[in-house]
């Protein structure tokens, strides 16, 4: 269930502009936004693709880091005092188990602490049929 019905078309248009875009978010063609349970949080899938893939076929490392800062990124955007700017200090990414080609990735990102130059992120990377955890994230911004 989303908080509501603006917030949750403004955080997958946020994701869909980013798509279609030349740069470095195209590679997130196919991600949607399922929820926002509160300010703060946002629930994203992503049914992995070949172009999501490493040389094992299995979910590249690189894309879990990708998705660690944008979608926490994107949980900062839905809190009530929400930053003008931010950037990234500090972002890291435990891999637990493996996901391939077929299987559905929930991503779920949590605003742990709104200070007054600092957010921190947290992201819960799970397989959606088995509910198995993938990964976990970290990612401190500075804001302003």
């Amino acid at each position: 269930m989303c908080a509501s019905k603006n917030l949750f078309r403004t955080l997958q248009d946020f994701i869909t502009l980013g798509q279609k875009t030349e740069k470095f978010n195209r590679i997130f063609q196919g991600i949607r936004v399922v929820s926002s349970r509160k300010p703060g949080h946002v629930q994203c899938e992503l049914d992995i693709d070949e172009q999501h893939l490493n040389r094992n076929d299995t979910l590249h490392g690189g894309m879990l880091t990708a998705l660690t800062d944008s979608v926490s990124t994107l949980a900062l955007e839905t809190n009530e005092k929400k930053p003008s700017k931010s950037a990234s200090i500090e972002l890291s990414v435990s891999f637990l188990k493996a996901i391939k080609k077929g299987e559905t990735l929930i991503i779920d990102a949590d605003t742990v602490r709104l200070g007054r130059t600092l957010a921190f992120l947290s992201v819960e990377f799970r397989n959606k049929q088995n509910n198995e955890l993938i990964a976990t994230g970290k990612h401190t911004k500075y804001i302003s």
